[in-house]
């Protein structure tokens, strides 16, 4: 009797052993390999962004600060409205003018029907403001505008007659741009 007992009392408890103790430690070291691999990955991957880190910030550094300011005043990395405004208002007073009733609206980024994160790179603003001139001093101001290293898109342009000299033509104009700078 001794003899049929004894292997399946040794079989119960090589089958509790596994379940209690082998395959818990078991799938904990499994866990440990997976995560370790995890981990190595990472610093694969970590040392693969620090050699391109590195090219970029070579290349960054060949450029001339000169080259960067004009790059930052291009395409900006957050909104200046007093800057612009100042800006702007420079370009009118080469011309004699001066802006004013400046309003500024930030654009509503959502759109109708789009579910989720925005994937654009920029966000823009709109700038309204008025200024009053002669249509020659004008049309040299608006080219000025065009040719300055910010990027703007002129939206809209209103126009109304000011005086009644047929000669000496004066207009207060609206304009309305549109700006914008990286996320």
């Amino acid at each position: 009797m001794i003899r049929l007992t004894l292997p399946i009392i040794f079989t119960l408890i090589s089958i509790g052993l596994f379940f209690l103790y082998i395959d818990p430690v078991y799938s904990d070291i499994r866990l440990k390999i997976s995560e370790r691999n995890e981990s190595d990955n990472a610093l694969d991957k970590s040392k693969e962004l620090r050699e391109v880190r590195d090219k970029l910030l070579s290349v960054y550094n060949t450029f001339s600060t000169n080259d960067i300011d004009r790059l930052e005043k291009l395409l900006p990395d957050n909104v200046d409205n007093v800057r612009l405004i100042l800006d702007i208002d420079y370009i009118a007073s080469t011309y004699g003018m001066r802006i004013k009733n400046v309003t500024i609206n930030k654009k509503d980024n959502r759109e109708v029907g789009v579910i989720g994160p925005s994937n654009k790179l920029f966000e823009s603003v709109k700038l309204s403001f008025s200024v009053i001139s002669p249509y020659d001093n004008f049309i040299q101001f608006i080219k000025n505008i065009e040719k300055s290293l910010r990027v703007v898109d002129i939206t809209e342009v209103s126009l109304v007659q000011q005086g009644d000299e047929i000669n000496n033509l004066i207009y207060e104009y609206r304009i309305g741009l549109e700006t914008y700078w990286l996320k």
